[in-house]
């Protein structure tokens, strides 16, 4: 075991999500949060401004450099992730990359290899495994208390489009979006996904035409025990961020997030009122918190990661594989 106290960390790439991560790290009791590094100086000011950090740089090589620094955090721009993590990876750091964990499925199965003959510690930010709500869920199914899952149904409905300087660096909605929900589901039912059906359409945002995207989509899915899941997601939701999931077993069955931020309805004479979140930052704000501490603690205690560099390959070849199914028309069989 690492008996050292406390885990000192670098976030490079300090935008939405990575300035989400400084943000726990900082508030995290095992770790100390060093240095930040990210090319635009109001990010690295907001930084300094907030968590008081005291080193900051625009190259991320300097964090590698940082002989005090153990585990790096990396929120950049997807096509970014595999040229950071080899240089990661070599300077010998311990890794928590944002999802996808690469470009490509090529690039996934690399950084796999080398994670593999490193020995390196590599966790993927697929946080619904860290959401209290899935987690009761994953416990209950593995104590059998639904009987033997057969069936899942999620859905995930951002509430706007995306920006359209976003959409080229995104990989299109089946990877944005939807890897997170072939994760999810993977997890849930504990088996590996064997084919996708995929269809898709532009049903609002008509700018997602020219550039080869859609805003709404569905995914069939066949396990290999031949069990079944639907998938929908959506960026049509309407200014609320909308994530829920059921499980059906042959006993029982368990639904994930129904009500969301609270567990109540509000109910008058106008009808019933839910809270629901607008972002995914409020909806799984716990489950951000809790996936870094499991990052701290996994580190400093010498063990497995929970979400390793397999997990993150597969989830990206299966949302490469959908992509492909909706462009093809055609059922994808996953290998």
């Amino acid at each position: 075991m690492n008996n050292r106290k406390r885990l000192n960390c670098g976030v490079i790439g300090v935008g939405r999500l990575g300035y989400q991560h400084a943000m726990n790290l900082a508030r995290n009791n095992r770790a100390n949060l060093v240095a930040v590094a990210d090319p635009n100086e109001d990010a690295r000011d907001l930084a300094v401004q907030d968590f008081g950090v005291e080193k900051t740089y625009d190259d991320y090589h300097k964090i590698l450099e940082d002989p005090d620094i153990q585990g790096v955090v990396i929120a950049t721009p997807t096509k970014q992730h595999y040229k950071v993590l080899v240089d990661t990876i070599n300077a010998g750091k311990s890794i928590f990359v944002e999802k996808p964990i690469t470009y490509t499925v090529e690039e996934a199965e690399r950084i796999l290899e080398q994670v593999n003959s490193t020995n390196t510690y590599l966790q993927v930010g697929f946080m619904r495994r860290f959401d209290p709500g899935h987690v009761s869920a994953k416990q209950m199914i593995e104590a059998g208390e639904i009987g033997q899952p057969i069936y899942i149904h999620d859905c995930q409905r951002d509430p706007n489009g995306p920006p359209k300087h976003y959409v080229p660096e995104s990989g299109g909605l089946f990877v944005d979006m939807g890897i997170h929900d072939l994760d999810c589901v993977r997890w849930l039912m504990n088996d590996e996904i064997v084919s996708i059906y995929a269809q898709g359409a532009v049903l609002k945002h008509q700018y997602l035409k020219e550039m080869d995207d859609v805003d709404q989509g569905h995914m069939l899915i066949t396990f290999a025990n031949n069990t079944l899941a639907d998938i929908e997601i959506s960026r049509n939701a309407n200014d609320i961020y909308d994530v829920r999931t059921e499980v059906i077993g042959t006993k029982s069955s368990v639904y994930i997030g129904q009500h969301q931020l609270t567990p109540f309805v509000k109910v008058n004479g106008q009808g019933m009122t839910y809270n629901l979140a607008n972002w995914c930052l409020g909806r799984f704000e716990k489950a951000y918190e809790l996936e870094i501490a499991a990052f701290v603690d996994g580190v400093l205690n010498g063990e497995e990661s929970p979400v390793d560099a397999f997990d993150g390959m597969i989830g990206l070849k299966l949302a490469m594989a959908a992509t492909a199914s909706y462009k093809q028309k055609a059922v994808v069989k996953i290998e």
